[in-house]
């Protein structure tokens, strides 16, 4: 019988190999949380979250905090999740995995891809075949980010060009500034470089009021600039505004799981508040979003994920349209990183999720007294 009899916790600052960044916070590293759990069988099943502090911020964002030292992750974990896993088969943890919470987000969210990684693994199949056994996809469409706000117009145009050079046909940019003529100019710009077969998409990071989301939107209009979708334009939590906005907006809206309390999306969507669902941060939230999505035939969106976690999800289910992919330096720390092919990330074929640290540059990057081992 499979059980869990160990783990490890890392706390890891990881570069990204550029400059990136939002209407909100300009940065060129992040932390991430890993937690491996150990089997009695040798498996290790890896589970990743990440967290944003260090850099220049412009304004407040709920999602720009510090995690916690790796004494004082392990000490949460400890205290919550431990006693719960000591022991058991991962196989028989979906009740646990789903619905326990533990008050420290990025802890919920590592362990449970854990607990996905060491299910696939003990099945023998890749993490996206465990996820939907039927599915037969092989690649997935995916959309180059080039998360601009803080690029010069030089650095933002070489970088939209290696995407489109990669075989990317959808781009999406960085908007939501307190200036709509910098937005309107930089979309320009980079329209003017992609041409008229590539599609271009925008990201307010919950800039605006529903009021100035539309008027945005009708002042790129009456500049030629043809957007699918924006993305996220207005606070997470104004579900007024949303709907207030979708009704109204001759575009697509796309709201992000940043609306974080299900029975919440589930209403929202269900009064028409928005016209896609971003996800991805956390596997079995993204799991309910999808399934939200899929009962009210809408498209889904995969964000970034840490080593390209989200290319699972996006080879299991249909519903998804396309993931989000950045140009960062991230899968260089990997095995053997998710492959991108003619704007396509293509299926893996390692057991479990299969994107594990090259240990020895993980150990480069460990915060002092890192590693936490209970046996």
């Amino acid at each position: 019988m499979l059980l869990i009899e160990g783990y490890d916790i890392y706390r890891i600052t990881l570069p990204l190999g550029r400059l990136i960044g939002d209407n909100n916070c300009h940065y060129e590293e992040m932390d991430v949380l890993c937690i491996v759990l150990k089997t009695n069988h040798g498996h290790s099943g890896w589970g990743y979250a990440e967290s944003v502090w260090k850099g220049t911020f412009t304004r407040d964002a709920w999602y720009i905090k510090q995690l916690p030292s790796t004494s004082q992750l392990d000490i949460n974990f400890q205290e919550t999740w431990w006693p719960k896993l000591k022991n058991q088969d991962p196989n028989n943890l979906e009740v646990l995995r789903k619905n326990f919470r533990s008050g420290f987000p990025e802890i919920d969210a590592a362990v449970r891809l854990a607990i996905w990684d060491l299910m696939a693994q003990d099945k023998n199949v890749p993490l996206y075949k465990l996820l939907n056994p039927s599915t037969t996809k092989i690649e997935a469409l995916s959309y180059g980010s080039i998360l601009d706000f803080p690029l010069n117009d030089a650095e933002a145009v070489a970088l939209t060009s290696s995407f489109i050079n990669l075989g990317f046909s959808i781009i999406k940019v960085k908007i939501g500034g307190p200036d709509v003529a910098r937005d309107i100019a930089r979309l320009k710009l980079i329209k003017s470089v992609v041409g008229d077969h590539v599609k271009l998409t925008a990201d307010a990071n919950e800039a605006w009021t529903w009021q100035t989301a539309l008027s945005c939107i009708e002042a790129y209009e009456k500049n030629g600039i043809q957007l699918e979708y924006i993305e996220d334009p207005l606070p997470h939590d104004d579900i007024k505004g949303f709907k207030e906005l979708t009704s109204r907006s001759p575009i697509s809206i796309i709201g992000h799981d940043y609306i974080n309390n299900y029975e919440q999306l589930h209403e929202l969507v269900n009064e028409g508040g928005i016209n896609g669902i971003r996800t991805g941060k956390d596997v079995d939230y993204a799991l309910k979003c999808i399934q939200i999505a899929t009962e009210y035939n809408l498209p889904v969106y995969l964000g970034n994920s840490v080593f390209e976690i989200n290319a699972h999800l996006a080879l299991a289910f249909n519903q998804v349209n396309r993931t989000e992919y950045s140009f960062l330096s991230t899968s260089d720390m990997i095995q053997t990183p998710i492959v991108f092919k003619n704007g396509n990330l293509q299926a893996p074929t390692e057991l479990g999720h299969g994107l594990y640290p090259i240990m020895s540059k993980l150990n480069l990057l460990l915060e002092p007294s890192s590693l936490k081992t209970a046996l």
